[in-house]
């Protein structure tokens, strides 16, 4: 496709036209020019531990395979036979054996994408070359933890794409594995999900259980762009007010909270202790540290990771990481998967899935207000009611950093840059 979307405004400047929420060709443009030549996560490295192990995931429309090899090394391919196209596998994780075999004519391939069987192989002459028809290689690179792919060859190299976000994600993907998944479909455009997760502006308007146990807790926060379309959303963890969210709760559920009992979730862990910080806070010199931190990374063009709080002893291997996968310009699928310390015990790691699951589910106490707000914008966009959607709060000049305030949206300018340049590259 040819087309050069002729923006009517520079997107870096926060002004958006809200054209690239539901253009079809402009969502053709961004499978071709961003999903195609961008590095996307793919699982961790501990979904894949031993031969055979491998894990499916989709780029826009493209199925991929990731899958270890007996020589310990992890590879990529297009998850499709080259026979007749069939995927080689529809289930999202597992282990094939030494074998990767199509269900629909038997050919099969090693670990490596050899083809290696193909039943009555005579019936195609002599000339037939098993050689010409391996599968279909796809880029893969590991950061830590974490397992990228890449679908084209001139994608820049992984250390490149993450750029000034290297050292910010560090420290969080070193001996995390996962322990639990969830994923559901939204209508709305796929970037009204990543832009969500760079905003601290809607916290404490969209989230009543925010404002319920969190109060003030976009009072104090920083915001800035990491090149190249990356960003970082920092605030200060305030003091938590368990009685108060008890009591909403209650009110909005009709649950009896009055014996103490509170359901899973954040909950579990805050309510039955005075206010203050949760447990693992402490243990800092002094009773406690002087300012708990917590953060959002967004990595260009669909990844968020969050982790627990900054610099606790749970926060910085506890979390979970999200992927949004575009289905259509107005339908998108979110794929989460909860992440913990390896050398966290059962017990450690069931609490932990309870309380991420509760807040960041599909059923989320979070997610699903962040699922209504994408689905309430993607109907308005259609209208009439406006030309731009406005990103533009922070008006000191650069990408921001710890003098921005949290609620300005440097990390969304810093995305748009990018992202229109991608989409302005013909090469």
């Amino acid at each position: 496709m040819k087309l050069s979307p002729d923006f009517r405004a520079d997107l870096a400047t926060g002004v958006v036209d809200r054209e690239i929420y539901t253009s079809e060709k402009i969502f053709e443009l961004e499978k071709e020019r961003i999903f195609a030549r961008s590095w996307h996560y793919a699982c961790l490295t501990r979904d894949l531990k031993k031969p055979g192990d491998y894990f499916t995931v989709s780029i826009a429309d493209q199925p991929v395979l990731v899958i270890r090899g007996n020589d310990g090394e992890i590879r990529a391919f297009h998850n499709a036979c080259t026979h007749r196209g069939a995927i080689l596998t529809g289930e999202r994780c597992g282990n094939q054996g030494q074998v990767l075999k199509c269900m629909y004519h038997a050919w099969a391939f090693n670990l490596k994408g050899d083809l290696t069987g193909v039943p009555y192989e005579e019936g195609y002459g002599p000339d037939f070359d098993r050689g010409t028809y391996g599968l279909k290689p796809v880029h893969c690179d590991t950061f830590h933890d974490l397992v990228f792919v890449a679908l084209r060859p001139t994608v820049p190299s992984l250390t490149d794409f993450l750029g000034e976000m290297s050292d910010h994600l560090a420290p969080y993907v070193q001996g995390i594995e996962p322990i639990g998944r969830n994923s559901w479909i939204y209508q709305g455009n796929w970037k009204f999900w990543h832009e969500n997760f760079q905003d601290d502006y809607h916290a404490e308007f969209t989230h009543r259980s925010i404002r319920d146990l969190l109060a003030g807790t976009t009072a104090r926060g920083w915001n800035w762009g990491a090149a190249p379309g990356h960003s970082v959303l920092q605030w200060a963890f305030p003091p938590l007010d368990p009685p108060k969210y008890a009591r909403a709760l209650q009110r909005f559920s009709g649950v009896d909270f009055s014996d103490g009992t509170m359901p899973v979730g954040w909950s579990s862990m805050l309510a039955q202790g005075p206010p203050g910080p949760p447990e693992g806070f402490e243990g800092f010199e002094g009773g406690g540290p002087p300012e708990i931190r917590q953060e959002v990374l967004a990595l260009f063009p669909n990844l968020d990771v969050q982790p627990g709080p900054k610099d606790t002893p749970r926060g910085m291997k506890a979390g979970y990481i999200q992927t949004v996968t575009p289905l259509s310009v107005d339908s998108a699928r979110v794929d989460i998967t909860v992440y913990s310390d390896i050398e966290d015990d059962e017990a450690t790691r069931q609490e932990l899935l309870e309380n991420l699951a509760d807040t960041q589910g599909s059923w989320g106490k979070l997610s699903c207000d962040d699922t209504e707000a994408a689905a309430r914008c993607q109907i308005g966009v259609r209208g009439e009611g406006g030309q731009y959607n406005l990103f533009t709060r922070g008006v000191a000049p650069g990408r921001g950093g710890e003098g921005a305030d949290v609620r300005d949206e440097y990390s969304q300018r810093e995305f748009f840059r990018v992202y229109q340049q991608y989409l302005q590259d013909e090469s």
